[in-house]
């Protein structure tokens, strides 16, 4: 080959391969949320099979929640030295495992507990990387490939949603139609490309933790993250308390997911190369509390309405939420740090989310649990008013 066939053939291969990184990243997303919301399509079934109250339920429904948080804030001890290659592809074997081993949660409930433990660590594993993938092999792209990246997140639960009422009619009880989602997260492990080489050293895992702007955005993404978990988990059981069909309460669960994958689409577009992050944050996070007062307030009616508002919000700020910490960090390691960070503490807040609302259910009702939501909504779009631009190294005199 001649040279400048050689040096053509360079970036070519190149592209190529940033191609398939981008891929697998969308392919990872997809495997990241189903173990959540076939659980909350299905949550008064299995409760009810279990004999759980509804704060047992609400704190199984937390579990991978916490897991992201806790991982997220020690990763350098479970992961920092597989790189993101093979700790990618550990966490995918998590969340396989964790979701097959789930149909023993049949005979047991502590069972179906520690399954669920499994996997919601290979979901917090996957949430520490991704972030830090994007950060080395997509700078300039990190919004856009942040948004893509939630984009498949959603679609994903859609997908775990609307197909769990049917896979459990076809398959005989919640249990199997649960493992049979380990399935997809198999596959997506074979397919990570492993051999990526960057290690996370510990140093570039020291969490930043006289960061002021890390501790608001960590309260801006768990507020956030406390609403989109307590939804996940009792939007259906809400409605079926209402004397909905299962069916029709899982096609409603469908309609926020949906509506969550329509705002992360079109958020680059709406967003574009805008530093000021705030207008955006401001209007979705309103569209957030306008579509839980409609579930406090009137949830007969507009139920369809609600969810999609809620959806928007939720999937519009939640991409917007994972870019902040890029936008104040310049080098990956210090990405990785500041998103650990982030991500860790406002997991937890997020994990309290499900066994809150279970809590306010069992004492006060679902009104009461809907009304502390639309309040986290508030404080979360208060929060998001509050970040700045941060200033380019050009802009410094």
């Amino acid at each position: 080959m001649r040279p400048t066939e050689l040096a053509a053939t360079a970036p070519r291969a190149e592209t190529a391969a940033l191609g398939w990184i981008a891929l697998m990243i969308i392919v990872a997303g997809l495997n990241l949320r189903p173990l959540l919301t076939t659980l909350g399509a299905s949550l008064d079934e299995v409760q009810l099979d279990l004999g759980m109250s509804a704060s047992a339920a609400g704190a199984l429904a937390s579990i991978p929640t916490l897991c992201m948080g806790t991982v997220s804030l020690l990763g350098g001890l479970v992961i920092g030295r597989m790189g993101i290659g093979r700790g990618m592809q550990a966490a995918l074997l998590l969340v396989a495992v964790g979701s097959a081993a789930r149909w023993a949660g049949a005979e047991a409930r502590w069972l179906l507990y520690l399954a669920t433990f499994v996997g919601g660590l290979g979901i917090a594993c996957g949430q520490v990387l991704i972030p830090v993938v994007v950060k080395q092999f997509f700078p300039g792209r990190a919004a856009l490939l942040m948004g893509g990246y939630t984009m498949a997140m959603n679609l994903g639960a859609a997908l775990g949603a609307a197909a769990t009422p049917a896979l459990i009619q076809a398959l005989g009880g919640w249990a199997p139609a649960f493992a049979a989602w380990a399935l997809p997260a198999l596959l997506a492990a074979a397919l990570w490309p492993a051999r990526l080489q960057r290690r996370i050293t510990a140093e570039s895992l020291a969490l930043p933790w006289r960061s002021g702007v890390g501790w608001l955005l960590a309260a801006f993404l768990g507020t956030g993250s406390l609403c989109y978990m307590a939804l996940m988990a009792w939007l259906v059981p809400l409605y079926s308390a209402l004397g909905w069909p299962r069916a029709e309460g899982a096609a409603l669960l469908t309609v926020f997911t949906g509506a969550q994958i329509v705002a992360a689409l079109l958020l680059p577009l709406a967003v574009g190369r805008r530093r000021d992050r705030r207008p955006a944050l401001v209007i979705l996070l309103a569209m957030l509390a306008a579509g839980l007062a409609g579930f406090w307030l009137s949830p007969g009616h507009g139920a369809s309405l609600w969810s999609i508002l809620a959806g928007v919000g939720l999937g519009g700020s939640f991409p917007l939420a994972l870019t902040l910490p890029l936008d104040y960090t310049d080098t990956p390691a210090e990405a990785g740090r500041l998103s650990a960070m982030v991500l860790g503490l406002g997991m937890l807040m997020g994990a309290a989310g499900p066994s809150l609302f279970g809590l306010l259910r069992d004492a006060f009702g679902f009104g009461a649990a809907l009304s502390f939501l639309t309040g986290s909504a508030a404080v979360s779009s208060l929060l998001g008013f509050s970040f700045r631009p941060p200033r380019l190294k050009e802009d410094i005199p």
